[in-house]
């Protein structure tokens, strides 16, 4: 066998390899033995064809086979020779094998990016406290408040500053629909509407009115094509209700289910307190990553960081769509999104190896006893038993990854341990 091995990235090297007649042959000569004992020809019983009769009739199934075996066979040996630790499955490319006498490809495979860490104890963080402010209190008994609040109905007024008005709303633009008519939609009448100017010009509607409303959609319109142009809304006001409010006191607390309104506040204050904390030690963990990212940077494989900018790609036009985008104005953004994710991914990907290679320094690992917990965690979580949630990892080959993020956690805790965090 003949093998080149030329490294065409950092972190990415191509084999060319060369299989000599005389291991193809041996390659061959194994296989029509083994389909001989199968093969099922007109005229002969399973294993007494004669071989060059057995050639004729399954020449294709043979080269297929003995491929199969080769290729592998060959690109250990090239990985061996050479002494290439890979990461990743290769990438196989221009096989040729047309006459049999000689079988030639290349195979391009990741290699584990090669690094010294610097040090990565006692890195100096600030951790703010978490602090509940009463005003944030305040908004959140109010927000309780506004999704309690009654409707009823007005039959003797037009439509007021505070209402909410169920109508039926079309919109175009140049005299085009931006959207299918929607009925029976529920319009609060408030300053700080979404569109600016349309409330305004809502208030004084009678029940049953219909009437044409002209206002510039806003800068920040999802769809930018349309965004500040001048719109005209169709309103049908069907119903006028006003909305009621509960009052801030025991008898709001018990609606919710509280003893009083000073637990429910207790309750609110501890609530906003645990997200506070959890938010704190979310940013600890980013500024200690961060430092980490900073303090070392290498090359990393292409294809890691590809498959990481897809995800990212796909995480933020999953979380447009929801807001409103159209799939196919953002799948047009793919090189606009590209340019504003790269260099994140490729340190998402540089994180991924320096904790990694934290892990193997400091022996980092996941006992057994510990996925077992995680089973049950996961168990817990979806409602399935400790035993379905294993069936599935075993089945879907999903336990190496969910080693792999157990691995991740406790890396990072040994490092929050050795930080020199400082409360601010």
């Amino acid at each position: 066998m003949k093998t080149k091995a030329k490294a065409t990235e950092e972190c990415t090297t191509v084999f060319e390899i060369e299989v000599q007649k005389e291991t193809i042959d041996k390659a061959f000569d194994e296989v029509y033995a083994e389909i001989t004992k199968v093969a099922n020809i007109p005229g002969f019983r399973a294993g007494k064809a004669p071989k060059e009769l057995v050639k004729k009739h399954y020449a294709g199934d043979a080269k297929s086979e003995v491929l199969k075996r080769l290729i592998p066979q060959a690109y250990a040996d090239a990985l061996r020779e050479h002494n290439i630790n890979p990461i990743g499955l290769p990438e196989i490319s221009e096989v040729k094998f047309e006459n049999e006498d000689i079988l030639s490809f290349k195979a391009k495979v990741d290699t584990r990016p090669k690094f010294k860490l610097k040090n990565y104890k006692g890195i100096k963080i600030e951790k703010k406290k978490a602090v509940v402010k009463d005003e944030e209190v305040e908004k959140v008994l109010q927000n309780l408040r506004e999704m309690s609040a009654k409707y009823i109905t007005v039959e003797d007024r037009p439509v007021q500053m505070g209402d909410c008005v169920v109508s039926d709303l079309e919109c175009s633009v140049e005299g085009k629909p931006v959207h299918k008519k929607r009925e029976n939609l529920w319009l609060y009448v408030e300053k700080d509407s979404v569109v600016p100017g349309l409330s305004e010009k809502i208030v004084g509607m009678n029940k049953g009115e219909e009437k044409d409303v002209e206002v510039a959609l806003p800068e920040k319109y999802p769809d930018k094509n349309l965004a500040g142009k001048p719109a005209v809304y169709r309103i049908k006001a069907k119903e006028i209700k006003l909305r009621q409010l509960p009052n801030l006191d025991d008898e709001f607390a018990k609606e919710l289910g509280k003893e009083s309104f000073e637990d429910l506040k207790k309750e609110v204050t501890a609530e906003l307190e645990a997200r506070a904390k959890a938010s704190a030690d979310i940013d600890v963990e980013n500024q200690l990553l961060g430092k980490l990212a900073d303090e070392n940077t290498f090359a990393v494989p292409s294809s890691f960081v590809a498959r990481q900018l897809d995800f990212m790609i796909e995480d933020a036009k999953r979380h447009l769509l929801e807001k409103g985008f159209k799939k196919e104005d953002l799948d047009k953004k793919d090189n606009e999104f590209k340019e504003k994710f790269k260099n994140d991914a490729v340190r998402k990907v540089r994180l991924l190896f320096i904790l990694d290679q934290i892990a193997r320094d400091e022996n980092i690992d996941v006992t057994d006893e510990e996925l077992g917990e995680a089973y049950k965690s996961i168990s817990a979580q979806s409602g399935k038993s400790e035993e379905e949630v294993k069936d599935y990892y075993d089945r879907e080959d999903m336990v190496d990854s969910l080693k792999d993020r157990l691995r991740e956690g406790k890396t990072m805790e040994f490092l929050l341990q050795n930080a020199q965090i400082v409360e601010v």
